[in-house]
């Protein structure tokens, strides 16, 4: 008896959240990457990154223009390979979308930084999982999960929590 009670109420718990089962198909959350507004002064590195995937708006005017107190930035390593991955978010209001706002990560080459994916996110939701694939983490937001391809990150859609 006690074991039909135990199947019933696994399955009920599985019907009231789908999604749970979901969620563990990327592993565990490790880490939170820390976004923080930038530093004050000069960060030509990430300044660089900022002027050439965003050259229209990074210190510009208009309806989209963003300055540099409105990204956030924060470092993982990400490959265990003892140099940290570079993580931009867009934090300004017009750059919100249902996904979240705009995030690029980067990898540290002799050039600079060099984007290795792109996707949504949200300053307190960027987490690093215990899923890796040829060696790269799994990173989790709250609207996607990025998984490495062997070449950079894809970014895929979560479901929607109801």
């Amino acid at each position: 008896m006690r074991i039909l009670l135990t199947i019933v109420i696994l399955a009920i718990s599985g019907l009231a959240a789908p999604g749970a089962a979901l969620a563990q198909d990327y592993g565990r959350l490790v880490a939170q990457v820390a976004l923080q507004p930038l530093p004050e002064g000069e960060t030509p590195d990430i300044d660089a990154l900022l002027k050439t995937h965003w050259r229209a708006y990074y210190n510009g005017g208009g309806q989209f223009g963003f300055f540099r107190d409105q990204v956030r930035a924060g470092r993982i390593d990400l490959n265990e390979d003892g140099r940290t991955e570079l993580f931009l978010l867009i934090d300004a209001p017009a750059w919100a979308s249902a996904k979240g706002q705009p995030m690029v990560v980067a990898q540290w080459t002799s050039k600079g930084w060099a984007p290795i994916g792109w996707g949504f996110g949200e300053a307190d939701g960027v987490f690093v999982t215990s899923s890796r694939l040829g060696g790269w983490a799994t990173i989790e937001t709250p609207s996607q999960w990025f998984r490495w391809n062997g070449a950079s990150y894809q970014p895929l859609d979560r479901p929607q929590r109801r």
